[in-house]
C-alpha cells in the first residue's frame, strides 16, 4: 500500500533524473522529503484532532516500531551517504544498498506482523475462532445483538483470511449466516422489505470488515473529485433510524377494537365499544370510526354515527357509545359494523391498525344452547398461522346472556411438536377479561420466526378456569395452533443473500465494469445526482478531464487487476511528468527555487489524497493503524525507492562512463537533518500519548486540551521544518 501511494513521488524522482541527462535535480528529492514531512506531521495532527474524546491506539505496535525505526534510519542513511561517507557523491554500492533497504524493511515488517517466532500460529488461530464462536453463540437470538453478531463474523473472517486481501475476497456471508441475521433484523425492523434489509446488512458488514489504506485512499480521491456515491450510506442511515420493535427503540403503535364481536339484545338502548392501543404509548394520533350497515340497518336498528377521537400520549383506551333504536325488530344474527381508520398522526409516529379494526355488533343466535349459566370456549378447535406472521390469534367467545360483572378467564400454552422459547413464546396463567357487551375476544401468542424451512409445528392453548361467577368452560376448552412454514421463506432468504452481495459490491471499490467506469466518470457523484451539492458540481467540473481520460483504463476486474495496475502506473508517470513541468514553470514565474516548490506545493499536492484517506480511516476504524501506522512505512518507502531507484539508474549510467554520480548535499543534506530532528521529537510525543493518562493513553483522540496541544505541536514541527529549509536555501544563494 505504501508503494502504491508513493508512486507519484517515486516516478517524479525517476522522470526528473532521466530528463536531466541522469544528473541530480531538486524537484524529485525535495518532493520526497517534503511529502514525508507533511505526512508525518500534518496528517498525524489532523488524525489526532479528528477523533473525539475516546482514544484510538495502534494495535500492530511492533510493526509500527519497525517502520518508525526505518523511517528515521532512512533519512540518517541519506545524511551519511551525502555528507559523511562520500560527500556530494553517490557510488553504485551506496545506491544499491539504499534500494536493498526496501527489501529488508518488507521482510522484517512481515516477520514481525506474522510473528514467525511463534511455532503454534495455526493452533492460536483455531483457538481464537473457537473463542469468537463461544462468545457470540449465546447472543444469536437477541435482536439487539445484531451488531455484535456482525462484529464476530467480521473478526472471524479477518482471522481466516489474514494471509489474503480481505477486500479482494468476495466477502459475502454464507446463506446460513444471512438467514440468522435476517431473522434478527426482521424482529428489529419488521416493516422493512427484503431489499432494505439487504442494504442494512451490506452496509453494516462493509463497515465492520477491516479495510486497508488503499480502500481509504480510493474513497478520499473519489470524494475529492466528486466521484463517491453518497446515496447508499445516507439511505441506509435513514433506514436504521426507523422505529423498531425491540426494547432499545421506539415501538410501533397498534390500535384496534378490544373485541371482534359485541353482543346486543332487543332491550338494549346503546352498545359500548372499546378502542385500545398497544405498543408505543408516547405517540399522539387521531382515529375515526363510523357505522356501516349489515343485516341490521341504520335508522331501523341503530343511529348512524361517525366521530373522530384523539389519543393523547399515555392514553390506553377510549370507549365509544352507539345509540340503538328503541323497540327495534332485532332478529338472531342481525349485525352491523363499526369501521376504524387512522386519520392523523405525528410525523415521527408509526401507527398501524390491528386485525380487529372492524367490530361486529350482533345479536347472537343462542337457540341451540342448553339451559345454564354463561359458557366460555374457543370459537374454533384449531387455527393455522404462518411462521412469519409474528403472532397467532385465537378467538374466545362467551355464550349465554348478559354479563353482570367482568369475567376473567385464565389460560396457558402447552407444547405439542412446537417448542416453547424456540417456536413460540409460552404463556403461564394468562388472563383474558370480558367486560360489558364484549362477546368474542382474542388471545395473541407471539410466534418466533427462525427463518428455517421446516415441517409444520403445533402447540395448544387451553382455558384453565374462570373467575368468580356462574360461568363455566365449554366443550372447546382447547384449541390447537399449527405453525406452518412460509412457502417463500427459502426464496426470501436467497433474495436477501443475493441482494446483499450486490450492495456489498457497490460499496466496495474496484468492482465496476468498463461501461460503469465511463458512466460514473461523466456523472456527478457517480450518478447520485439527487444528493449532489454545488461544491460537488464544481469539483466534478474541475476533475472531469482527468476522470474521463482515466475511465478508459482497464477495470480491476479484468485478469485479476494486472492490466489495470500496469496501465495505471504508466498513466501516473504521465501525470507526474506534467506536474513536474508545471511546478518548475510556476516556480520560475514567481521566483521560487525548485527545491522550495518541491517541499511545499508539490509535496502538499501529492499528499492530499493521503490526508483525506487518513482522516477517514481515523474516524471510521477502531484502531489507529491505517491512520498513523502506515505514514512511517510510506516515508521509508519514499526514501528507499524514491531515492534508491533513480540513484541506481544514474550511478550505473555514470559508472559506465567511468565517472561518479554527483549529488549536491547542500540543500538536501540540511533539509534531511532538520527533518530527522523533528521526526524524533514527533515520535517521542506519540509514545508519550500512548503511555500517559493525560492524553488518554492513545495515539489518536483523547481530552480536548491535550489533543489540541498535540495537534498544534505537530503542525508547528512542519512549519519549523519548512521555514528552516527555505531559509537555508536562500542563505546559501546569498552567500
Amino acid at each position: 500500500m505504501a508503494l502504491g501511494s508513493s508512486a507519484p513521488e517515486i516516478l517524479l524522482s525517476i522522470i526528473e533524473i532521466v530528463g536531466n541527462g541522469f544528473k541530480a535535480g531538486d524537484l524529485g528529492p525535495g518532493t520526497i522529503v517534503g511529502s514525508a514531512a507533511f505526512n508525518l506531521f500534518c496528517i498525524s495532527a489532523i488524525c489526532v484532532f479528528a477523533v473525539g474524546q475516546a482514544t484510538k491506539r495502534i494495535e500492530m505496535y511492533r510493526v509500527f516500531m519497525v517502520t518508525a525505526f526505518f523511517g528515521t534510519f532512512a533519512y540518517i542513511w541519506v545524511f551519511l551517504v551525502l555528507i559523511v561517507i562520500t560527500p556530494n557523491v553517490v557510488d553504485v554500492w551506496e545506491a544499491i544498498l539504499t534500494l536493498l533497504f526496501f527489501i529488508v524493511l518488507v521482510v522484517i515488517s512481515y516477520a514481525v506482523d506474522a510473528e514467525i517466532w511463534k511455532k503454534k500460529r495455526a493452533t492460536d488461530l483455531h483457538e481464537e475462532l473457537e473463542l469468537a464462536q463461544q462468545d457470540g453463540g449465546k447472543e444469536d437470538d437477541k435482536p439487539e445483538k445484531l451488531s455484535s453478531e456482525i462484529n464476530k463474523w467480521a473478526s472471524t473472517f479477518s482471522l481466516t483470511h489474514e494471509d489474503t486481501n480481505a477486500d479482494v475476497v468476495d466477502a459475502v456471508p454464507h446463506l446460513d449466516t444471512v438467514r440468522r441475521w435476517t431473522r434478527t433484523i426482521s424482529q428489529t425492523y419488521p416493516s422493512l422489505s427484503e431489499e432494505d434489509q439487504a442494504k442494512i446488512l451490506a452496509y453494516r458488514v462493509n463497515r465492520r470488515l477491516s479495510h486497508d489504506r488503499l480502500y481509504y485512499r480510493i474513497r478520499a480521491v473519489r470524494q475529492l473529485s466528486s466521484s463517491w456515491r453518497k446515496s447508499e450510506e445516507e439511505e441506509v442511515q435513514k433506514l436504521e433510524k426507523l422505529e423498531s420493535t425491540d426494547g432499545g427503540n421506539k415501538k410501533k403503535t397498534l390500535v384496534e377494537f378490544s373485541a371482534r364481536i359485541y353482543r346486543v339484545d332487543s332491550t338494549d338502548e346503546t352498545v359500548s365499544l372499546k378502542i385500545v392501543r398497544k405498543g408505543n404509548m408516547d405517540s399522539k394520533f387521531t382515529v375515526n370510526y363510523s357505522t356501516v350497515n349489515g343485516l341490521a340497518k341504520k335508522d331501523l336498528n341503530f343511529l348512524f354515527k361517525s366521530e373522530t377521537l384523539q389519543f393523547s400520549p399515555g392514553e390506553l383506551h377510549k370507549t365509544i357509545n352507539i345509540q340503538l333504536i328503541n323497540a327495534a325488530n332485532w332478529r338472531p344474527n342481525d349485525v352491523f359494523y363499526v369501521h376504524l381508520k387512522i386519520q392523523d398522526e405525528d410525523e415521527d409516529t408509526k401507527v398501524r391498525l390491528g386485525a380487529c379494526n372492524v367490530a361486529r355488533v350482533k345479536m347472537p343466535d343462542e337457540s341451540g344452547m342448553m339451559l345454564g349459566g354463561p359458557v366460555v370456549e374457543f370459537v374454533k378447535p384449531n387455527y393455522i398461522v404462518k411462521e412469519n406472521a409474528g403472532f397467532a390469534r385465537s378467538f374466545v367467545t362467551r355464550r349465554g346472556g348478559k354479563l353482570k360483572e367482568s369475567l376473567r378467564v385464565h389460560y396457558e400454552t402447552e407444547d405439542v411438536t412446537a417448542k416453547q422459547g424456540e417456536d413460540y413464546t409460552s404463556v403461564k396463567d394468562g388472563i383474558i377479561t370480558f367486560e360489558g357487551q364484549e362477546y368474542e375476544k382474542y388471545i395473541d401468542i407471539d410466534i418466533i420466526d427462525d427463518k428455517m424451512d421446516e415441517k409444520d409445528e403445533a402447540f395448544i392453548v387451553e382455558l384453565m378456569k374462570v373467575g368468580a361467577g356462574e360461568a363455566t368452560i365449554g366443550t372447546r376448552r382447547k384449541t390447537t395452533i399449527t405453525i406452518i412454514s412460509d412457502d417463500n421463506v427459502l426464496k426470501n432468504i436467497t433474495n436477501v443473500h443475493k441482494l446483499m452481495g450486490h450492495y456489498m459490491r457497490q460499496l466496495r471499490p474496484g468492482k465496476a465494469t468498463w461501461k460503469e467506469q465511463i458512466l460514473n466518470a461523466v456523472s456527478v457523484n457517480a450518478g447520485d445526482l439527487a444528493n449532489a451539492t454545488v461544491s460537488d458540481c464544481i469539483l466534478h467540473a474541475l476533475a472531469f478531464p482527468w476522470k474521463f481520460a482515466f475511465a478508459f483504463l482497464p477495470p480491476p476486474t479484468i485478469f485479476y487487476g494486472y492490466p489495470c495496475f500496469v496501465v495505471a502506473l504508466v498513466a501516473i508517470g504521465f501525470v507526474t511528468a506534467v506536474v513536474g513541468d508545471v511546478a518548475s514553470i510556476f516556480g520560475c514565474m514567481v521566483g521560487l527555487k525548485d527545491a522550495v516548490t518541491a517541499i511545499t506545493l508539490v509535496a502538499l499536492g501529492t499528499s492530499l489524497p493521503d490526508t483525506f484517506a487518513s482522516k477517514i480511516a481515523a474516524e471510521s476504524d477502531d484502531t489507529a493503524d491505517n491512520a498513523v501506522g502506515n505514514v512511517t512505512g510510506s516515508n521509508s518507502v519514499n526514501v528507499f525507492l524514491g531515492l534508491g531507484l533513480p540513484w541506481v539508474i544514474a550511478s550505473l549510467y555514470w559508472a559506465s562512463k567511468g565517472e561518479s554520480f554527483r549529488v549536491d548535499a547542500g540543500d538536501l543534506g540540511f533539509s534531511v537533518t532538520v527533518f530527522m530532528i523533528c521526526s524524533v521529537l514527533f515520535l517521542v510525543v506519540l509514545v508519550l500519548r500512548r503511555k500517559l493518562a493525560l492524553f488518554g493513553q492513545g495515539e489518536l483522540g483523547g481530552p480536548f486540551g491535550p489533543k489540541t496541544l498535540s495537534t498544534l505541536f505537530f503542525v508547528g514541527l512542519w512549519i519549523t521544518y519548512v521555514a528552516l529549509s527555505i531559509w537555508n536555501m536562500y542563505r546559501v544563494d546569498h552567500k
